[in-house]
């Protein structure tokens, strides 16, 4: 990417983070470290010379590492720096800004399940970010998306989200489509498909009170006035 050449530490930031499909690779990372082909196969429609490329730049900035993984994975891995982990915040509030252009629904672009893990990062406050976070119920939910597999985590320390495996025991199941889950963990109550979702009833409350909790468009837009 060609420099903005300003002195102006935004300018600067995007001189890094900037180009096309760079905050995709970096919402991938906040997920969790991965794998070349893993990050490939979970951004649709890149390149995969243009991947390298920003990635190789990423690194050279200092945002990302990489190491190679030992067997049975034997293949280089990439994970953000501590440095690159801030960038968390400020993708989390874009993509809590960003919500509104949700409201179309999904349509005829791509989705994934892993990037419900990033939506849920934008849905509940950061992990010990406020009061609220430590209010929160306590419940544990696995979510099975698209062939995709998380693990929701809801504590006094936060709510967190990490990819699992299809067999992990949670007090609840959640499934459907991208979309689905989205409008489900989001407390949507409109008249669009929503996920299925079971476990017992103690467990189902505790979830569903979470869920009404989520920072929605509309109560994210209460908090700023």
């Amino acid at each position: 990417m060609k420099s903005y050449s300003e002195f102006c530490s935004l300018s600067r930031a995007l001189d890094v983070i900037g180009d096309r499909w760079t905050m995709l690779v970096v919402r991938e990372l906040l997920v969790g470290p991965s794998r070349y082909s893993d990050l490939h196969k979970a951004l649709p429609g890149i390149a995969t010379n243009l991947l390298a490329s920003r990635l190789r730049t990423l690194e050279e900035a200092g945002v990302v590492a990489s190491t190679d993984a030992p067997a049975p994975v034997s293949a280089r891995v990439y994970a953000l720096t501590e440095w690159g982990q801030k960038l968390r915040r400020p993708l989390v509030e874009l993509a809590r800004w960003g919500v509104p252009l949700m409201s179309t629904g999904a349509g005829e672009d791509h989705s994934r399940g892993r990037w419900l893990a990033f939506a849920i990062m934008a849905l509940f406050p950061e992990p010990g970010a406020t009061q609220e976070s430590s209010d929160i119920p306590a419940v544990t939910a696995r979510i099975d998306a698209e062939g995709d597999n998380l693990l929701l985590v809801s504590d006094p320390t936060g709510v967190h989200a990490s990819m699992t495996s299809a067999g992990e025991p949670a007090e609840v199941i959640v499934k459907g489509s991208s979309e689905e889950i989205f409008r489900t963990l989001s407390g949507d109550r409109t008249e669009g498909a929503h996920a299925h979702v079971t476990g017992d009833a103690d467990a189902l409350r505790r979830f569903f009170a979470l869920t009404s909790s989520a920072l929605t468009f509309d109560r994210l837009v209460d908090r700023s006035t």
